[in-house]
């Protein structure tokens, strides 16, 4: 298989961070060919870092470019659905960050109005790694295999000290986030995608939200109480001005509880053994391989802009307090 050659839109910290060290794994699937920042000094910096052969001024003039035949926009999110249909009009197939969008209706209308570009064969994929998170993928065979028995509680678990020593606290895209729920919603749709594809979006959501670290805008703690479909009850906590180490996800049924870290798993049987599993892979390292795959074997997408919208309906519902739907 050839490597997709694909464009950068955006070459901040995600790029910087997250997108090039399992980018530059994926040579025999991905090749970066262009990047484009609103600062050219900043995409000129990425391109000497990352080896990339073309640097654009634009995104635009990066669109224009016929070697280029993908695009990964990594902008504001508020910023994002307009570059999603600007790529598309260009004929680029995209992947784009999460949440979809900034909130539900402008979600809504992007998924409009791409629809015919997607017809016509173009593919558009939102970057959820967590749908190949080593962890979600456990859960979702436990459950398959019946190793859980009846699922009677969720619990979520999403903490972390969010300060100046963290680098994403100093960007904009979190600092002053023009998207519902800022720091809670960027971090928190991962984890609801592995939730609401195992058990379905919550049909009864109740709240408490804080703010107690006032550059986190516009909060930074959530506290919810959850009924999703069959009468499992749930529940969620979000924190980025508290710390803890324990589990981010537990499932408990009436046979087992399966236990989720960020480096492993447990499933621990009623009165017998707990059977332990370290995590192998990297989600973002699958996901990137399966879009170039995707596009180039013209394989289906596992994971669609409606499932990720779902999951913005998701979060959404959790910082208004209310049940949504996408």
């Amino acid at each position: 298989m050839k490597p997709l050659r694909l464009g950068l839109i955006g070459t901040g910290i995600a790029a910087q961070r997250l997108y090039l060290p399992r980018l530059m794994k994926l040579g025999g699937h991905l090749r970066l060919v262009a990047c484009a920042n609103r600062t050219r000094a900043k995409a000129d910096a990425f391109a000497r870092m990352a080896r990339v052969p073309l640097v654009l001024d634009t995104a635009e003039d990066l669109l224009a470019q016929p070697e280029v035949e993908a695009v990964l926009i990594s902008l504001p999110i508020e910023l994002q659905p307009a570059m999603v249909l600007q790529a598309l009009k260009a004929g680029k197939h995209v992947l784009s960050e999460k949440p979809v969008a900034a909130n539900l209706a402008q979600g809504r209308t992007l998924l409009r109005r791409a629809a015919p570009y997607r017809r016509r064969g173009l593919r558009w994929m939102v970057g959820e790694n967590f749908h190949f998170w080593p962890q979600g993928l456990q859960l979702k065979a436990w459950l398959e295999q019946g190793r859980l028995g009846d699922v009677r509680l969720v619990e979520v678990r999403q903490l972390g000290l969010t300060d100046e020593r963290v680098p994403y606290f100093h960007t904009a895209w979190r600092t002053q986030p023009k998207f519902v729920g800022g720091f809670v919603t960027d971090a928190g749709v991962h984890l609801a995608h592995v939730v609401r594809s195992c058990f379905g979006l919550p049909l009864e959501i109740k709240r408490l939200k804080a703010q107690f670290n006032p550059a986190l805008r516009p909060l930074d703690s959530v506290v919810a109480a959850l009924r999703f479909p069959g009468g499992i009850l749930g529940s969620w906590t979000s924190c980025y001005a508290a710390a803890d180490p324990g589990p981010v996800l537990t499932v408990r049924g009436s046979k087992a509880n399966a236990v989720f870290s960020w480096q492993h798993s447990e499933l621990q049987a009623h009165g017998g053994k707990t059977l332990r599993l370290e995590a192998g892979g990297n989600g973002m390292t699958r996901q990137f391989k399966h879009f170039a795959e995707a596009v180039r074997q013209g394989r289906p997408l596992e994971v669609h802009p409606e499932e990720t919208l779902a999951d913005l309906a998701f979060m959404q519902g959790l910082v208004q307090g209310r049940a949504l739907r996408a």
